[in-house]
């Protein structure tokens, strides 16, 4: 049955409740890794994944990849600051904003968590086959194609 064909509401087969509360519990449970380990938050860790990912960034750049509000990028950037995982430079371009950057400390502590999160993403992922991750990943994708054009 298609979303199209129902006319009553079943959270259980509601696609957005559905993948909100799959979304939750699986940040959740990564979470356990960083925060018990590295007492990191969540919003901590985004900021550190996504400046390894994608090198130097600024707080609106954050917010846009991570769909995180902004005061809980910048509480998320002065605790790593502080912690002296994250470094801040005034950007060139623009003097209101700062750049971005994981510290040698900051790389360290993610190249440590890495493993970690993998192996937590396969034992997750273990009950599915090849073909099923690949249409899994392809369906989330097509999705998030979806939203965007409907924005």
């Amino acid at each position: 049955m298609t979303s199209s064909s129902r006319t009553d509401l079943r959270l259980g087969s509601f696609l957005p409740y559905v993948l909100n509360s799959l979304a939750e519990r699986v940040s959740g449970g990564l979470a356990r890794i960083y925060a018990d380990e590295y007492q990191l938050s969540v919003p901590e860790w985004r900021v550190i994944a996504n400046l390894a990912e994608h090198g130097t960034l600024n707080a609106r750049q954050i917010v846009d990849f991570t769909a995180m509000e902004k005061s809980k990028v910048s509480r998320a950037v002065g605790n790593l600051s502080a912690r002296g995982l994250v470094s801040q430079q005034r950007a060139r371009e623009d003097s209101r904003a700062k750049d971005l950057a994981l510290t040698a400390a900051g790389k360290a502590l993610y190249r440590s968590i890495v493993p970690k999160v993998l192996a937590w993403e396969r034992e997750l992922l273990g009950d599915l086959n090849p073909v099923e991750y690949r249409d899994l990943m392809y369906a989330l994708e097509k999705l998030g194609s979806r939203l965007k054009s409907m924005q």
